[in-house]
């Protein structure tokens, strides 16, 4: 049971932060030590899994896939993202400021730790790392898209696209809603639960997921020290992302006390990833 509600506070924090534009829910399981077990836990959602289930052999099929893992880590999530979107609007509009100098100094923090920190650096971790400039460029180039009218099919993409980006760590679904103009409006629907919008979205994700999830475990398998490389350049060049501001320009304080705000929230994300890393025992994958 304690290992159940270490998965579950995991995604807790893995929700809260795929909230923040900028920082993904892929890079928290990364930091947290989850990240091989979640895309495995996702992979092991196919046809042999249907079929095992639905020929009356549920259960022992559900342990085979490490679903348990999977369902606590997403109820964690699901109730970080229903009770702290209204959390997250606030912090947006008062402290932005803080809690984008939270994120980067959490991010940069990671990089000096396992999984992200190279044991080697060779040739194949700088051919992952240049791979993953040429998205955050290719991110950092694309202007943010004025939302209008509701859309359900675009909905569902913004969703599908999205959920990818979750899954590399680096770059955040919500980025993504950004990016697409859909993120104010995915933020509200939450709050509001509208179950038209949210329903859309939801089957965006999920079928993003179980076909995304095969070319991450693929490159797992077969390009491991590439992949390390692209996944640390990836949470680096992510921490100016979080400050880009409406007109992709570099955003920063224009006053004393965001100044102040900024250095306190930098100073708590460090010290966060210095209390993981004490907990290791607690965080440690189960």
């Amino acid at each position: 049971m304690k290992s159940y509600l270490s998965i579950f506070l995991k995604g807790m924090i893995m929700g809260f932060a795929e909230l923040i534009p900028g920082v993904s829910g892929g890079t928290i399981a990364l930091i947290l030590g989850i990240y091989k077990r979640l895309v495995e836990a996702i992979s092991n959602i196919n046809l042999a899994f249907l079929k095992g289930a639905f020929s009356g052999s549920l259960k022992q099929s559900w342990n085979q896939a490490d679903l348990n893992f999977l369902f606590f880590l997403v109820l964690g999530m699901a109730v970080s993202v229903l009770t702290l979107s209204s959390v997250i609007i606030f912090f947006f509009h008062n402290f932005p400021f803080f809690l984008k100098s939270f994120f980067s100094g959490l991010l940069l923090t990671s990089l000096l730790y396992k999984p992200l920190k190279p044991e080697v650096i060779d040739k194949k971790f700088f051919l992952g790392f240049f791979l993953a400039c040429i998205v955050i460029t290719l991110a950092w180039n694309f202007q943010p898209t004025e939302f209008v009218e509701v859309n359900l099919t675009y909905i569902f993409f913004g969703g599908f696209v999205a959920v990818c980006a979750f899954i590399l760590p680096g770059i955040s679904g919500s980025f993504i809603l950004l990016l697409l103009g859909i993120y104010e409006l995915v933020i509200l629907s939450i709050k509001e639960f509208n179950l038209m919008i949210l329903s859309s979205l939801f089957s965006g994700c999920l079928i993003g997921l179980l076909l995304f999830i095969r070319l991450v475990k693929r490159a797992y398998e077969d390009y491991p020290e590439h992949l390390l490389g692209f996944f640390y350049s990836l949470v680096l060049l992510s921490i100016p992302l979080l400050w880009k501001s409406g007109e992709w320009k570099i955003s920063l304080p224009n006053y004393q006390l965001g100044y102040i705000e900024a250095f306190l929230g930098l100073i708590i994300g460090i010290l966060f990833i210095f209390l993981l890393q004490k907990l290791s025992s607690t965080f440690q994958d189960t």
